[in-house]
């Protein structure tokens, strides 16, 4: 007999309140759990409209749903389930701008959260600016009522908002960028400014978009796992998510008064300088997860835990962590970088969250400038060492290239995965892959670019690393 759809409690009377764009697991997994607390503190609090930005499926399935999920959480020794309900609403956005401009512009409004993954917001990687020649934004600055970018309904929703004498609602970026509200903030003022010098300087002078650091591992979910969730369920849930116990959100004191008031007991963290937290978690926890997944991935791993395990990777985290990480990060106060890595190291040997080295892998060229390149630059700057880091985009350089070391395909998943094909194709030494990657100005820096001793380092990286192998390379310069 097939199970009745998982279905909400009880039908909300009350009008949306939140806007989520970009309605993937690590929203679901992180920040619906905060609002489900929040709710439960105080009944519909937060009323959610889920939207999906690229893609329908999710919402189709939610919507046979009323929006209602399951959070799995998933321990070493003990799992949990958690019916999610703060969604309210669901809407896959090119469906109907239309409606979506209109909600972000209502004033019952004032909370937007966003999760699109850094390529999500058009930056040139780089430098942190805008990219012009993204072919979104060229649509957006063209199709004011049909927008495509994240950007382009914030800029255009905010105008409706002015026109309509209301005040800005508050842009949560949920993204690992640094300093991912500044950044926000600045891409919007771009934006603005190039349709309209009043909007600028309105949003300049009212918006409010404050820094945030999110901090919870989210595995992608399998058939297997939706499979083996319904087992212990009642009902059918087609939608669930799976994540370790472990969260921390950090947002600054300077959000919104109101907002913040809403958000009292849900185990927030405000703090006035959201960017120690974001730096630390960036360079120890986001670097170290790319640099397992493309070294792991190489290895023979699929895994975050089953890379870890192995005695070479484990060695070469810690040394990481050690020579070339700790030193550039300016640790939050009561924080002990050491321990901190320490923590890191037991939710990697989680066995029961299967966190794919190919999912980390995904969009490296938006990825490592923030996670592993700015690291090195800083190491440049301080006179410091950053042959580990070079291990790091060796192994990306490799595993961009479509291979593995026994010659399977790897489906490479990136906005450059043709620009990386190519350069591979054309190249007939190390030295040439290094330069073709180098001359993608939108990943790497003029420092890096023109630095002899990085290139030195990072070519005599990838060729010992292709002549030898990863895990032989690694040990070579571990010992």
């Amino acid at each position: 007999m097939t199970k009745a759809l998982l279905s909400r409690t009880n039908q909300p009377n009350q009008p949306i309140n939140t806007i989520h764009l970009g309605l993937g697991a690590f929203y679901r997994a992180f920040c619906c759990n905060y609002f489900q607390k929040i709710n439960e503190l105080k009944k519909n609090s937060i009323r959610v409209l889920g939207v999906s930005l690229k893609t329908p499926h999710l919402v189709n399935k939610l919507k046979k749903q009323q929006g209602v999920f399951t959070a799995l959480e998933k321990g070493k020794t003990k799992t949990l389930l958690k019916k999610i309900e703060c969604i309210q609403e669901l809407l896959f956005a090119q469906e109907n701008p239309k409606y979506l401009l209109k909600s972000l512009a209502n004033e019952e409004v004032n909370l937007v959260t966003i999760t699109v993954t850094e390529k999500g917001y058009c930056l040139i990687p780089s430098s942190g600016k805008l990219n012009f020649n993204n072919l979104d934004i060229k649509n957006d600055l063209e199709n004011p009522e049909n927008p495509k970018s994240v950007i382009g309904y914030l800029v255009y929703s905010l105008n409706l908002r002015k026109n309509k004498n209301l005040t800005p609602f508050t842009c949560l970026s949920c993204d690992n960028i640094p300093e991912n509200g500044k950044v926000l903030l600045s891409a919007v003022l771009e934006f603005a400014k190039e349709i309209d010098s009043d909007l600028f300087n309105w949003i300049k002078e009212y918006g409010n978009f404050p820094s945030t650091m999110v901090d919870r591992i989210v595995p992608a979910i399998t058939d297997n796992d939706i499979i083996d969730i319904n087992k212990s369920m009642v009902l059918q849930d087609n939608a669930p998510i799976i994540h370790e116990p472990y969260s921390l959100w950090v947002i600054d004191n300077k959000i919104d008064f109101n907002i913040k008031h809403i958000f009292k007991n849900s185990e927030v963290l405000f703090v006035d300088n959201v960017k120690q937290y974001e730096e630390m978690k960036l360079k120890c926890l986001n670097g170290t997860h790319s640099a397992l997944a493309y070294l792991g991935y190489l290895s023979g791993y699929n895994t975050i835990f089953e890379s870890i395990c192995d005695e070479v990777l484990l060695k070469f985290i810690k040394l990481l962590w050690i020579n070339e990480i700790l030193p550039t990060v300016d640790a939050p106060k009561n924080f002990i970088l050491t321990d901190y890595t320490k923590e890191l190291l037991d939710r990697y040997n989680n066995q029961n969250i299967e966190h794919l080295n190919k999912q980390i892998a995904i969009d490296g060229s938006q990825k490592l400038p923030q996670r592993i390149l700015r690291t090195i630059e800083e190491n440049i700057d301080n006179n410091s060492g950053f042959e580990l880091l070079c291990e790091v985009i060796s192994a990306w350089i490799r595993y961009t290239g479509g291979k593995d070391e026994n010659g399977e395909i790897i489906k490479v998943i990136d906005p450059y995965a043709n620009v990386f094909s190519e350069i591979h194709e054309n190249s007939q030494s190390t030295l040439d892959l290094i330069n073709g990657y180098l001359k993608i100005e939108n990943i790497f820096s003029k420092k890096l670019r023109t630095n002899k001793k990085f290139v030195n380092t990072l070519n005599n990286s990838l060729s010992r690393q292709i002549n030898k192998g990863t895990l032989v390379s690694l040990r070579e310069i571990l010992n």
